[in-house]
């Protein structure tokens, strides 16, 4: 299980070095991929959904996994968890998200933040480009097109729901609670675009990193579930 971290050579060294010993804390291997800022943060994305799909072709392992830089592991059994069952059933496992501001604000999806894939169901679902893009009007996200692929033929994959989240602004997603700035996942948590806020990275980003580091529960400021367990 090796995790591919994308990221552009204009991030703060010190995001990057917190995501790395976070890494390290939890005994994942990783590997970091940096390229040259665009000047245009749309192109990023393009950029690297382009990278995800060189991935699904370059990787040498049966399962490709993803994280984004300001995505924090927490849960390496989870993780292990769910590769190995990537693996078994050649399917793709991911976090939770939804497009909130347009009329399929109702999908949810496995999202980029945390992927897994098997090579196989990437293939089997078409061998699909990564990247966003717009289609009949819609906006689909990074990775998005596997989701909808396999919703499509009914193509069994996994979602990882968020427990919580820190702050705003918080989204619905869709029928499941809400995620927002700082949303935990069993395995994860999420910082979300931090790549536009490289100046004003909020005090719950170190939190979260000393919450890792120090061995402490993650208990999210905002739960995601409407009722009580």
């Amino acid at each position: 299980m090796r995790f591919h971290i994308f990221h552009t050579d204009n991030v703060q060294s010190d995001v990057i070095n917190a995501h790395k010993k976070c890494c390290e804390k939890i005994e994942i291997e990783t590997e970091y991929h940096s390229f040259t800022f665009p000047n245009d943060y749309s192109q990023v994305c393009s950029l690297h959904g382009d990278f995800m799909t060189f991935m699904m072709k370059e990787e040498t392992d049966d399962v490709v996994c993803f994280l984004d830089l300001d995505c924090l592991p927490h849960n390496k059994k989870i993780l292990e968890e769910a590769y190995a069952w990537v693996k078994e059933n050649s399917s793709f496992v991911g976090n939770a998200q939804n497009v909130s501001h347009i009329q399929t604000v109702n999908r949810v999806y496995a999202a980029p933040s945390m992927i897994m894939i098997h090579k196989n169901a990437w293939k089997t679902l078409g061998s699909p480009s990564l990247r966003s893009f717009m289609q009949n009007g819609l906006y689909i996200d990074t990775a998005q097109i596997l989701s909808l692929r396999a919703d499509e033929i009914g193509f069994h994959y996994r979602i990882m729901y968020p427990i919580g989240c820190d702050g705003d602004p918080i989204y619905k997603l869709a029928g499941y609670g809400q995620y927002g700035h700082g949303t935990l996942y069993p395995a994860t948590w999420h910082y979300f675009a931090i790549g536009t806020q490289l100046n004003e990275i909020k005090n719950i980003w170190n939190q979260r990193v000393n919450n890792i580091l120090n061995d402490e529960k993650i208990i999210p400021i905002n739960y995601s579930i409407y009722y009580g367990l």
